[in-house]
């Protein structure tokens, strides 16, 4: 979201080197909301001495927002001894502040996705790692009016009243990378003299947003944020397009998502051609028929569409018992009619069908059978 990277850049460009590099004057040219470390750390010492903090994350909610309250993008990490300013904000809207503390040094965190992601979730060498401390702003014990955060036109306010919160901290997220340029293969980007332009990566889970028009070559993974417990595998359809639009090649990506730990997908090949599934179990049971006696095998016949061999006019599948599906591979895309017959144990044609399927590159399609 380009709006939360803004934030993101913006908190970072503002964080002051230490307290005396920069003074309320200096930072009053716009209007801005500004953390201070003194407000927050009380009896948490800012040093380099073993178990004390040496950096933070600072996050706010407009808590005046249409639609409800909204969380803006989080700072970089930021050394202890620095304060961090946020001037995405709204004059009159009110805000809350939460800060969670690190023991490690503001450049040895990476917040998840990259620099300017705005996720407030950190990863320490490449693993999730979670705060020690939490500061809520203002403090859950805060006065109804006297404490309330509010921006205000042409001023820096610097947030005062911060209390720790009791209990554990956020377990860390759990995220997905996904880079498509791991499923090229053989193929080439139209900068270097190949077909594909871009990108499209589109999740299996209607939760999760589509991510289109990725350049080629990719300049930065996809990322996933699925918070502290995703519970389940993600799959992805990732599509590559031409400079005009035009699908060229397909892929399927998966991932097998763990609470609070970063996980980059598996891509297969991306591949021009594509599949085309059939299974009668629907139809059998629409039609009362069991495997057995009844039906005991089926064949299927494909008329094929620009096939590359002009003499081979339709595939020829079967006899396929009862039960199995058959799977023919490697069709042009295209929308495909299979003729089926079902036959019983005596060899008598027990069902006529015919089962329909678009057939998408780098995909398996299930053919939809009805009775003929």
């Amino acid at each position: 979201m380009p709006g939360r990277r803004a934030v993101a850049l913006a908190a970072l460009a503002l964080a002051a080197c230490n307290e005396a590099s920069g003074s309320d004057d200096e930072l009053e040219i716009q209007t801005s909301l500004t953390i201070d470390p003194l407000a927050f750390l009380g009896d948490v010492r800012c040093s380099n001495e073993p178990g004390a903090i040496r950096s933070y994350v600072a996050t706010f909610t407009d808590e005046s927002a249409t639609g409800g309250p909204f969380t803006l993008a989080s700072s970089p990490p930021i050394p202890c001894s620095s304060r961090v300013s946020f001037t995405y904000v709204v004059e009159g809207h009110e805000y809350t502040a939460r800060i969670d503390g690190y023991e490690q040094y503001a450049e040895e965190l990476t917040p998840i996705g990259d620099e300017t992601s705005g996720s407030r979730h950190m990863l320490l060498d490449g693993a999730p790692v979670a705060p020690r401390w939490t500061w809520a702003c203002p403090g859950p014990e805060a006065a109804e009016d006297a404490d309330k955060l509010v921006a205000k036109t042409g001023v820096n306010v610097v947030v005062q009243g911060c209390a720790p919160l009791a209990g554990p901290a956020d377990p860390p997220s759990a995220a997905i990378v996904l880079d498509p340029a791991s499923a090229l293969g053989a193929l080439r980007c139209e900068a270097d003299d190949g077909a594909i332009a871009s990108f499209d990566v589109v999740p299996q889970d209607s939760a999760l947003a589509p991510v289109l028009g990725i350049a080629c070559p990719t300049e930065e993974p996809v990322v996933y944020d699925l918070g502290a417990d995703p519970g389940r595998a993600y799959f992805f359809r990732l599509e590559a397009k031409d400079a005009a639009g035009e699908l060229l090649f397909g892929s399927s990506c998966f991932a097998a998502a763990s609470a609070g730990v970063t996980v980059t997908a598996t891509c297969d090949p991306l591949s021009a051609t594509g599949a085309l599934e059939l299974d009668l179990d629907a139809l059998l049971a629409d039609e009362d028929l069991a495997c057995g006696t009844g039906a005991s095998t089926y064949t299927a016949t494909v008329p094929l569409i620009d096939t590359e061999q002009p003499e081979t006019e339709a595939l020829h599948v079967g006899p396929v018992p009862c039960g199995e599906r058959a799977l023919l591979p490697a069709l042009f895309p295209g929308p495909y009619e299979a003729s089926i017959e079902v036959r019983d144990a005596a060899g008598t044609v027990a069902l006529a069908a015919t089962c329909t399927g678009e057939v998408r590159p780098g995909a398996t399609t299930r053919a939809a059978c009805v009775p003929r």
